[in-house]
């Protein structure tokens, strides 16, 4: 048996050797600049659809709102750096910070609806941000877009190419990742899941709902404002085109077809499906329909998504390996 455990160890630290070896080799491996800026994309898109996690997937509740605080987060950055002449990193932190409590009281008040009406009324939330993004042009700049935003610079060194970049978002990303893991064994993440799963037994238990819902939906926010100041500083320009309706649309086909039930869904959703619209950028005008097919094909079939079916997958080969060292 521990031979067995052993063997399976080795095989496990080989693979996620490799894995490794060939995410912090994709600047070399990369055809084109192009391809980096794909792949920066997919992991800022992946903090935008770990906020979707959080707030549906441990806590039960759904929202349109997220390109909106993405963008939120975006726009205080650009208006920090270029105003006001803060850091791109202190700047970075003041936006997390600014998205959180913009979430958080938000949260308080519009969980106050009941059952689906909080999902509703974040469509309106997302209308009214995507139209201030459009129309405040002292601080957006309006349909020109916003430009000029500095890049990150740390201790004299400044981040200029796309594969200095990727190394400074692909930092971040394991330190949310890691992070995200504490916060989902925490007795936090557990209230989320409790509330998820039973609101009014959780109520029994002495949760307090209000505030909790809303905490979730600050952890969120502060992972969009975390995404907005990446991209923002990452692109130089900003405009208001980018935080739309749709784009709140896509992160949540992203969390259903990665799965729910664990942060690793987000990973698969984020990073899988935008490197997958790159792949399949002949059918652009096609991708909605595509993206429609496999969730209907996904619910049906697999409803806890694509690591869902994955881990069923794996339960029926040990259920099948298990079942032949019994017969022999």
């Amino acid at each position: 048996m521990k031979n067995k455990l052993t063997k399976k160890n080795i095989v496990l630290i080989a693979v996620g050797v490799l894995i490794a070896a060939l995410v912090l080799n994709i600047p070399y491996i990369a055809t084109s600049n192009y391809m980096i800026r794909v792949v920066n994309m997919s992991m800022i898109t992946y903090l935008v659809v770990l906020s979707v996690y959080v707030l549906l997937g441990m806590c039960g509740q759904n929202s349109f709102a997220q390109a909106g605080l993405w963008g939120v987060g975006a726009y205080v950055t650009a208006n920090l750096t270029t105003k006001f002449e803060f850091s791109p990193i202190a700047a970075t932190l003041v936006s997390i910070l600014a998205t959180a409590l913009f979430a958080f009281i938000i949260g308080f008040a519009l969980f106050r609806l009941r059952e689906f009406y909080f999902t509703f009324s974040t469509i309106g939330l997302m209308v009214i941000l995507n139209s201030l993004f459009l129309n405040w042009t002292p601080v957006t700049g309006g349909a020109m877009g916003f430009s000029g935003i500095p890049t990150y610079s740390l201790l004299g060194f400044k981040f200029r190419t796309e594969a200095e970049y990727f190394y400074l978002i692909l930092g971040v990303i394991i330190i949310v990742s890691i992070l995200m893991n504490i916060l989902y064994k925490s007795s936090l993440g557990r209230s989320f899941m409790a509330i998820r799963d039973n609101e009014l037994a959780a109520n029994c238990l002495g949760i307090n709902s209000l505030l909790t819902k809303s905490i979730s939906f600050a952890i969120s926010g502060a992972l969009c404002g975390l995404a907005g100041a990446l991209y923002a500083s990452m692109s130089g320009y900003l405009s208001s085109s980018t935080f739309t309706y749709n784009q709140s649309t896509l992160y949540l086909v992203m969390i259903m077809l990665g799965g729910t039930i664990s942060p690793a869904g987000a990973l698969i959703g984020g990073v899988g499906i935008t490197l997958l619209q790159e792949l399949l950028r002949p059918l652009e005008n096609y991708m909605l329909l595509i993206f429609g097919a496999g969730i209907m094909i996904m619910m049906i079939f697999q409803p806890e998504g694509i690591l869902g079916g994955g881990k069923a997958f794996y339960a029926k080969l040990r259920k099948k390996q298990q079942s032949r060292i019994g017969t022999k």
